[in-house]
Formats: C-alpha cells, structure tokens, sequence
C-alpha cells in the first residue's frame, strides 16, 4: 500500500514542482509565486482531491487547494507550516525531508481518522521550496479490510465443497469395488456440492457485474401484481412442498417503472429465503402499495424471524448470522438483491422482532410511478 502512495503521491506533485522550480529559479527563498504560476499551480491542485500545499524553502505556505483548507480550516499563503496546520508533525516532516535533500512520508491521525502525508522537493535540497500531500486512508483502510474480509470468506466457502468432492474422489479411487447403491449415494454428493460451487460462482458473476456498473436497468411500465405472481409462480412448487400459503396483496392497476427482469430476480431471491425459513404450514405474503412519492414491494413471512441486533449486517456479504438458524447458502443473496434495488434507485431493509413465529418482512421501496 505504502508503494501505491509513493507512486500516486509523486504523479501527483510532478507538475506542481516543474512550475514551483520554473516560479522560484531566480527568486529570492520564500518570494510569492508570480499571478501565471499560481493560476497553473491552482490548476493543477484543483484537479487532486488530496491536500496539497506548496511551500517555500523557508517552510512557509505559498499556496494550498481546497482540501488543503478543508482540512486545516485555519491555514491561508503567508503562514509557516505549522501555523497553517497547528500539526508538529507535519513541520518535523518537512524539516526531515529538507535536512535529507530527499522526499519523506510518515503515517498520521488528523480529526481522528489515519492520513498519509508525502513531502516531496523542488531543486537540489529543496532549494526551490517543497510540495506537501496528504491523503486521506479512511476508504482505502475500509477497501482493504473489505478485500481481506472477503478473500477470507470465498475461502471459507471453496473449502467446504472442494474438500468434500476431494474425499469422495479419494474414496471412489481407492475403493473400486463399492456396490453400486453406495456410488451412487457418493456421486450424488458430488453432484449436490458441485452445484454449491455453482451457485457461489454465479452470485460472484451476479454481483461484480451489478457493482462494475456492467449491469444497466432497461426500464418499462409494468403491473406490480403481474409481476408478484410472476415470483410466486417460480417458488410455487417448493412452497406446495412444505404446504406453504402465498398470497398476493396489490392492486391490478397499480403500475411501476422499473426493469422487471431485474426487480423479479430480487424478489424471487427475497421469496426463496422466505420459503426455506418458514416452517411447514406457515404464511407468506407478498405485497405492493403506494406511499407516495414511492412504491413499497414487501415480502413477508411467518418464519422464525431474525434477532434485531443481526438486522443491520444481513445485507453484508458472506453474512449469515446465527449459525443455528443457517440453512445453507452462500451468503450472497441478499447482498445482491441490495445492489440490485440501489441500482433501480431504491431503498431496500427488513423488519423483525426475532421472536419466534413472528417471522421477517423485508421491504423494498421505488421510486413511483
């Protein structure tokens, strides 16, 4: 990481130090820069959404971008260093780089959130003055535990079925003369753990496309309970296997812009999850109304709920709370169906008391008509 912001930090302070040493070659240390080169320099900052402050040999605050005084509200030209970001640290970085005739970079907490500053030199020993940068690490930390994060989870989920269709592969190797009713038992074990690897494969596809923005909605009118019976016919049969009730609440005439392909995968993914979680018996409901300016779908069921405290992590990747109340899967789903539904420009959450029978309703909401 400390590579990646050396390189990017000095792509980033290249043109500013070609027209601070053009500025200052033949002025006196500390001389403002010219009205020319502080519109040059002013363009080039504007276009980093890092802090940037150009500083005179003297340690003393030429110019600084926007971020810059975000980021230290007090600073302004004419101020050392440390006056313009009251932050020793910064002034013995600058004081380090100038001693070394070199560029320096420390790691640093400003507002309580961890920045990289990059102090890099214009002219021999920093005769022509010096460039400060400094980043903010808030989303690139947040990126990389996200990346460990799920590096950790999709190798966790591989391990299962892999090492599985391994030892099966092993028995069936070393064990040839196995009556044909116990091969079969085997392969059908293979098959089942090979369609897991399948699905995990195609939630993987499904979700990187929807996030690289490779996914685009195609829109048109549709009716909202067509496309509700459109779902409950695809989950019909699995319901009927545990004698479950879905019954439909919207009006014929109620009518949405959306992509319905897109939308109708969602909710079937919603419904499949209600299916698998309510007992035999139970009920589910899926419905449609207006609150204007918006449209409510909901998928609600009779199941064994979800404890609140699990309700804002289960839209998290690879998240599948409470391992007793886990029935498989891959953890995907309803980070899919989030993405999906933010993709058509809505909202989508669950409800719940965890108690049991009093089942989870999620919701999703769109914009309307």
């Amino acid at each position: 990481m400390l590579a990646a912001l050396w390189w990017s930090a000095r792509r980033a302070h290249a043109a500013a130090l070609q027209q601070l040493q053009r500025a200052q070659s033949t002025a006196a240390a500390g001389a403002l820069l010219s009205a020319q080169n502080a519109a040059h320099l002013q363009a080039v900052a504007s276009a980093e959404t890092a802090a940037i402050l150009l500083l005179a040999p003297n340690g003393t605050v030429l110019q600084l971008n926007q971020p810059a005084q975000a980021l230290f509200a007090r600073a302004a030209a004419g101020h050392t260093l440390l006056q313009a970001t009251h932050m020793p640290q910064l002034d013995e970085l600058l004081t380090q780089a100038l001693a070394a005739g070199a560029p320096a970079d420390r790691h640093l907490q400003i507002n309580g959130q961890p920045h990289h500053a990059f102090v890099a030199l214009a002219g021999p020993a920093g005769q022509h003055g010096a460039v400060l940068l400094v980043h903010d690490l808030t989303q690139l930390e947040r990126l990389g535990r996200a990346r460990r994060d799920f590096v950790a989870n999709i190798s966790h989920e591989l391990r299962t079925p892999i090492t599985s269709i391994r030892l099966i592969a092993d028995t069936l190797r070393h064990l040839p003369d196995l009556d044909s009713q116990r091969q079969h038992s085997l392969l059908e074990k293979i098959a089942i753990e090979t369609e897991a690897l399948g699905q995990l494969s195609g939630e993987l596809l499904d979700l990187a496309q929807i996030e690289s923005g490779q996914v685009q909605p195609n829109y048109e009118l549709v009716a909202a309970r067509d496309l509700l019976a459109t779902v409950q016919q695809r989950l019909q049969a699995q319901a009927n296997g545990k004698t479950l009730r879905i019954q439909i609440e919207a009006s014929p005439v109620l009518r949405v812009r959306t992509d319905p392909l897109l939308l109708e995968r969602t909710l079937v993914n919603l419904l499949h999850n209600a299916v698998k979680f309510t007992p035999a018996g139970g009920a589910i409901t899926l419905l449609a109304r207006v609150e204007e300016p918006q449209l409510v779908l909901g998928v609600i069921d009779s199941g064994n709920g979800i404890p609140p405290l699990e309700l804002p992590r289960i839209f998290e990747r690879f998240y599948r709370g409470d391992p007793a109340r886990s029935k498989g899967g891959t953890g995907l789903g309803l980070a899919i169906a989030k993405h999906a539904v933010e993709l058509l420009g809505g909202s989508i959450w669950a409800e719940s008391s965890g108690a049991p029978g009093a089942g989870a309703a999620f919701y999703i909401k769109l914009p309307f008509p």
